[in-house]
């Protein structure tokens, strides 16, 4: 093999490196520039051009250049228009020497730019199974010798060559974004099943809570007509006692009138071992606390039906909710009375628009969550505002505080810091869901060892939605 023979190997083999850089893959303009000023330069040419389909199909699009005005770059060329769109149409290669103004083929093209016609010039189609997705022009000036059909020839072996390191480039990349699109659907996918799993167990723990709102509600109306009877008798019998009293203190009045000595004697050590003046005393005590804890009992049956609004669950309209957390605070005063000292700190508001028994709910997670984050023994405060046409709720706590990396995901569904056993994860996802159905907001502050506040912002009216 000659050194010629040997150099034009080389050459091709150059080429074809050109198309399996690695750092070139994602980027198909350099490639091409690349191959361009390769070929251009091993064809001794002054300067070139490579054109491709365009992302339609129906034009060409000159993609590089070398040795042409920078607003070439870029511009459409239609099939059948100029050197370039004729061989486009035509699939064959075109060999241009001399003058080719009396070409009626190129008419528009020499109209359009008569300085820069080239001397000398080839033009092959880039062809993939008889489909063309472009060409490739190199050009010679009036001081170099004119291209040949041998030159011609020899450059279609190289054409081959060239559009498959182009096809190639274009497949990778096609590839590449298909890879990328699947990755987008794939999270988008993801992103969803997420968003339906969260729909999913926020309506079970909404149905969850209604089942239990409307087994409340059932258990105070049960207890409530026991209570109603228990609340009427002992007024009844707190009459018939104080009557008893007054018949006792007549008899009193009148034993001083029996003459009988031994009955005297008898009514009196009767007296003395009931002790009748214990209990008067012990009878009214007795009463009074009987009393107030039939009371406690009908406000905390009361609280629950409230608490519970079984049958105004969907029903939107103004609430008072100083008497809404007032509510909820007996319900969970159980939760709350060994952990904290409660604080009110009501602020002069308005009724808000709402669904009470599902705002109810979220100050009921709130409560609880805020003594659950006491240790020992804290305050719990409850603060209500309003501002413009918003009204606040602030429940506050001394408890353990919030780490900054939670604080970022206490709303994400089954996310807790809790010990298991002791939180779903599901009470402040829910009450967020909540709140932004109200079209509210919540709010939280809080420093590990010094506590947290929750605010939940509420419009006073609910927007009207067209």
């Amino acid at each position: 093999m000659s050194a010629d023979e040997t150099s034009k190997l080389s050459w091709v083999y150059q080429l074809y490196q050109l198309g399996q850089i690695t750092e070139l893959r994602n980027k198909p303009q350099e490639v091409q520039q690349a191959i361009l000023e390769h070929v251009v330069n091993g064809f001794g040419a002054s300067g070139g051009t490579f054109a491709l389909l365009d992302a339609d199909g129906q034009n060409l699009m000159i993609a590089v250049g070398i040795g042409v005005p920078e607003f070439v770059i870029g511009s459409k060329i239609e099939f059948g228009e100029g050197i370039l769109g004729l061989v486009a149409e035509t699939g064959r290669s075109l060999l241009l020497n001399g003058d080719i103004t009396s070409d009626a083929r190129f008419k528009l093209a020499i109209k359009r730019d008569r300085s820069s016609r080239p001397h000398s010039a080839m033009c092959w189609p880039l062809m993939i199974e008889h489909r063309v997705i472009g060409t490739l022009t190199i050009n010679r000036q009036s001081t170099g010798e004119p291209y040949t059909e041998a030159d011609l020839k020899n450059g279609e072996i190289i054409v081959n060559l060239i559009t498959l390191v182009i096809e190639n480039a274009r497949l990778h990349i096609d590839q590449q974004q298909r890879i990328v699109m699947a990755a987008q659907m794939n999270d988008e996918i993801w992103g969803i099943n997420k968003r339906l799993e969260e729909t999913q167990n926020q309506l079970l723990q909404s149905e969850r809570m209604a089942s239990i709102g409307q087994l409340a509600a059932g258990v105070a109306h049960e207890i409530n007509n026991p209570i109603g009877y228990v609340y009427s008798n002992l007024g009844t019998l707190e009459r018939y006692v104080q009557d008893v009293f007054r018949m006792l203190e007549d008899y009193e009045s009148a034993e001083g009138m029996i003459v009988d000595e031994g009955v005297r004697a008898q009514l009196q050590a009767a007296r003395q071992k009931l002790d009748i003046a214990f209990l008067k005393g012990d009878l009214r005590a007795l009463m009074d606390e009987s009393r107030e804890g039939i009371t406690r009992v009908k406000d905390i049956v009361q609280d629950l039906k409230d608490f519970s609004h079984v049958d105004a669950a969907n029903e939107w309209y103004a609430a008072n909710l100083h008497k809404g957390l007032d509510s909820t605070l007996n319900i969970v005063y159980n939760e709350i009375k060994y952990k904290a000292e409660v604080v009110k700190e009501y602020g002069d508001i308005v009724a808000v628009e709402c669904l009470p028994s599902q705002i109810n709910q979220v100050f009921m997670n709130l409560l609880v969550n805020a003594a659950q984050a006491i240790d020992k023994h804290g305050v719990i405060t409850m603060r209500t505002g309003k501002q413009d046409a918003e009204v606040w709720v602030e429940i506050a706590d001394t408890g353990n505080g919030i780490a900054p990396a939670d604080l970022k995901r206490i709303f994400d569904p089954f996310y807790t810091t809790k010990p298991i056993g002791h939180g779903t994860g599901l009470g402040l996802s829910l009450s967020y869901s909540i709140i932004q159905k109200h079209h509210g907001r919540i709010e939280v502050r809080s420093e590990p060892g010094k506590g947290s506040v929750f605010r939940v912002w509420l419009p006073v009216q609910q927007p009207q939605i067209e």
